[in-house]
């Protein structure tokens, strides 16, 4: 046994991961994928554990599922469900549990924990566990990006259950003032700089806020159609090895961001997703990049102006054929370590998840995007869309996006770390306490430090 320890940084916030080495580990990759007979010769109702983070409303559209699936798999499979707090708190515990063998028989866990449960080899295919049961969940059914963002080497290795995209949120009564068109004058990164210091010179109102969080520092990447972690996006072979953060298309993009607010045209709200959403809602900025997430805020924040999501924007000049947005989310993770009959009604609670009736009405009640491409077909999808159609620029954009190295995005244990260290010093570079070229310089040192410390202690 070795011991794997990566610092997962989330603020001031370090965590501490242990857990087997992969060759230690039990039954990972195509091995392990029993078919349905080890449920159907199974004794009694099959008990799984499923832990998750979670919470509000989404909790509630989670247990909703877990419920209905429970009715219908009354007598043969019961599903205990566990929310187990932050994403974070989830890992932490996660991790202890590989120690022992306690992890749980699905675990549904947020995208920058991929790298790590995937580097751990504690869950089984789901192109296996497709092939050997082939009456539950069609692979080819989950929407292309999804497929992409969670698989490596050519093989998925979890299932997707929510996808959130992200676009620009525009007010169209300050746009149209400013004499800005938000479906021609808005298709790059630069054109919406721009654009935030035309409305800000023409109507005195701040152009542009959004998150600083990491997450979109990466989608500047995708959208330039690089890889935000060499080499390829870590999708490949031992993995990524650094963080070049130098491909003049990516540099240009983030160049043309950090001007907006050096020169006042925007609003810098930090790393908080909510606080954006008040002040655009407010009117208090014309434009902001946020998630598809924020739909129901804005819904419920009900403003006072006529305002729509539009598709994220490329960088200037970048082929639409190699470029486009990351998404965010979560996924659902087999325990490889379970027993065949656990692991074959865990491939059935994941099939019911990732169904279409399933994510139907998990989309209409959390604003996730279905990952089941059959929903589209539904007639209750389709009424929803007919009203709520930021909702259709949403499945429009994440079927447009093509499925490269560049929209898959970085696999690396150390994600989280790299995102709090990259969105550190992007953040001194929109308050100008640096320059952008510094910025760049000591996030790529920074993060450079967190893969070769978490690829030395993975071992």
């Amino acid at each position: 046994m070795k011991k794997l320890i990566a610092s997962i940084a989330v603020g001031v916030l370090a965590l501490s991961l242990a857990a087997c080495s992969p060759e230690a580990s039990a039954g990972s990759g195509s091995k392990g994928a029993p078919g349905p007979e080890a449920l159907e010769d199974a004794d009694g109702v099959t008990t799984i554990t499923l832990w998750h983070g979670f919470g509000n409303a989404n909790g509630e559209a989670l247990d909703a599922s877990i419920s209905a699936f429970n009715a219908a798999n009354a007598g043969k499979i019961h599903v205990n469900s566990s929310f187990q707090g932050s994403y974070t708190d989830l890992l932490a515990k996660y991790t202890a549990g590989l120690r022992d063998d306690s992890t749980p028989t699905v675990v549904i866990s947020g995208d920058t924990t991929s790298g790590y449960l995937r580097d751990v080899q504690r869950s089984v295919s789901p192109e296996a566990m497709a092939e050997a049961n082939p009456d539950d969940l069609d692979l080819s059914q989950i929407r292309p990006v999804g497929a992409n963002y969670y698989g490596a080497d050519g093989e998925m290795f979890a299932v997707p259950l929510a996808i959130s995209t992200p676009v620009l949120w525009v007010n169209t009564d300050l746009l149209t003032q400013a004499g800005i068109d938000p479906k021609t004058d808005l298709k790059t990164i630069q054109d919406v700089a721009a654009a935030a210091k035309r409305v800000k010179a023409t109507t005195g109102v701040s152009g542009l806020a959004g998150s600083f969080d990491g997450w979109w520092f990466e989608q500047i990447t995708a959208a330039s159609g690089n890889s935000y972690c060499a080499p390829k996006n870590g999708r490949s072979g031992d993995g990524a090895t650094s963080l070049p953060l130098d491909a003049p298309a990516q540099v240009d993009g983030l160049r043309s961001l950090v001007d907006v607010y050096t020169s006042g045209a925007g609003t810098d709200i930090g790393v908080d997703g909510n606080a954006a959403v008040t002040a655009f809602a407010a009117g208090q900025v014309a434009m902001m990049f946020n998630s598809s997430g924020a739909a129901g805020a804005l819904d419920t924040s009900a403003p006072s102006f006529d305002f729509e999501a539009v598709p994220y924007p490329l960088s200037e000049g970048a082929d639409p054929t190699e470029a486009g947005p990351v998404i965010g989310g979560a996924a659902m993770w087999l325990s490889s370590t379970a027993t065949d009959a656990e692991k074959v009604a865990g491939w059935k609670l994941i099939s019911y998840l990732a169904s279409a009736e399933n994510q139907e009405s998990f989309s209409a009640a959390t604003g996730y995007v279905p990952v089941n491409k059959g929903v589209d077909d539904l007639p209750a999808r389709r009424k929803y869309l007919a009203s709520h159609p930021d909702a259709q620029t949403f499945v429009d954009q994440i079927d447009n996006t093509p499925s490269v190295t560049a929209t898959a995005g970085c696999l690396s244990g150390a994600m989280t770390s790299i995102r709090a260290a990259v969105s550190a010093q992007m953040e001194a570079a929109i308050n100008g306490s640096v320059t952008l070229d510094e910025a760049l310089a000591n996030a790529r040192t920074e993060a450079d430090k967190a893969i070769e410390q978490y690829r030395t202690q993975l071992g």
